[in-house]
């Protein structure tokens, strides 16, 4: 079988009788949709307490072929891809540095997304409480890792990233959850009165003065990508979860400058660095976050820019490479209508540039891809019609 690019274009899918996607002006990839196989995946599967507004790791791992059960969890996959060293009886928390008032009713739940003295606010918050040890490791973005070592830690806690009005107070779901859960809050508290005090947020556009948590993880074994499928896999992403997920599965990270999960990504570095690949490896995941970023902030005119504009710089030069198979799909929606992640179906198209494939799908976006198959399965359906 020839190599295979799968591109995940991260909140990419909306919902409407109008979408950013329905609307781009997109022109090579509706040529890749109309010599295609076309369809819709069912999207990501999860627990019913899962919180949706993780929904990348659960849903990335389901497009490469696992499931929800496979997921160590959220913050231990930030780790790994913020390039901490695993430790087996370590928790590992995602954070991110938001913006609340006196009342602590959230403000931004971001911090605006500055990231003036981030690196510096997460050093002030390592501590000790009781006999645990905690550690605040700032990624990329807004984003940091919270990790504690001790005796009598748990997964089982749930997060203070749930409201939107304010944090909630995080709670152990079992009883072996009751002392992290403890830790958690006491954390939070004193981690808000440290950085409120800090002269750095004196600095800022907007102050950086709350940790919200979430994705509580630890160390687990899994069977790597090239076990399972015999796929000689690199990954092309700026984003911390994605490089964590990659190195979860044995997945080569391919650094590239400027490649920053960002509207501003290096979009021509990236596929430079997907041509290259393809001379090594025979599976390239390609992951670009930008859409969305103007999901969350409701952006609709910004998102189908950066739909356009990911078309003329990446899918240009995809659609010119000869003997390759191209997957391409969205690992989750993030409407402009509600700016949260949404569980539901998304487009998706397996093109092969050998096969002569022609259908009634001109475009692709969520209103057109409706009239093809449904799959539960990628990468599974994908071998099938590609072999």
């Amino acid at each position: 079988m020839n190599p295979l690019v799968l591109v995940i274009l991260d909140g990419a899918a909306d919902k409407g009788k109008k979408t950013p996607l329905s609307t781009a002006k997109k022109p090579n990839l509706d040529f890749l949709a109309s010599h295609a196989y076309c369809g819709l995946w069912n999207g990501a599967k999860a627990p019913k307490s899962y919180n949706p507004r993780s929904m990348s790791d659960v849903a990335t791992l389901e497009i490469l072929g696992y499931s929800y059960k496979d997921n160590p969890g959220r913050g231990f996959l930030e780790a790994l891809g913020a390039g901490l060293k695993p430790k087996k009886n370590a928790i590992y928390i995602r954070g991110n540095f938001a913006t609340v008032d006196k009342s602590l009713r959230i403000v931004d739940r971001r911090a605006g997304r500055e990231e003036l003295g981030l690196h510096n606010l997460s050093r002030a918050l390592w501590m000790k409480i009781d006999d645990i040890d905690i550690k605040c490791y700032r990624s990329i973005g807004h984003r940091c890792v919270v990790v504690l070592e001790g005796k009598g830690l748990s997964v089982d806690v749930t997060d203070s990233d749930i409201k939107r009005e304010k944090p909630a107070k995080i709670k152990p779901t079992s009883k072996r959850g009751e002392k992290t859960a403890s830790i958690l809050n006491e954390f939070s508290e004193r981690a808000y009165k440290i950085l409120s005090k800090s002269p750095i947020n004196k600095k800022r556009d907007i102050p950086a003065n709350y940790i919200l948590l979430r994705g509580a993880g630890k160390m687990k074994k899994i069977k790597s990508l090239k076990k399972k499928f015999n796929f000689d896999a690199c990954s092309v992403s700026g984003h911390v979860i994605i490089k964590g997920i990659s190195k979860y599965l044995g997945i080569a990270n391919i650094n590239v400058k400027g490649a920053n999960a960002c509207l501003n990504t290096n979009l021509s570095g990236k596929v430079y660095a997907v041509l290259e690949a393809l001379k090594k490896y025979n599976f390239v995941l390609l992951h670009i976050n930008g859409c969305d970023k103007a999901g969350h902030d409701r952006n609709f005119e910004l998102k189908k820019e950066f739909i356009e504009k990911i078309d003329k710089i990446v899918f240009s030069k995809l659609r010119e490479i000869e003997k390759v198979n191209i997957i391409v799909t969205s690992d989750h929606r993030t409407p402009v209508s509600t700016g949260e992640h949404e569980f539901g179906p998304v487009p998706l198209l397996i093109y092969s540039s050998e096969k002569n494939i022609t259908n009634d799908i001109k475009k692709f976006d969520e209103i057109n891809c409706k009239k093809g198959f449904r799959t539960d399965n990628i990468i599974g359906t994908a071998l099938k019609i590609l072999k």
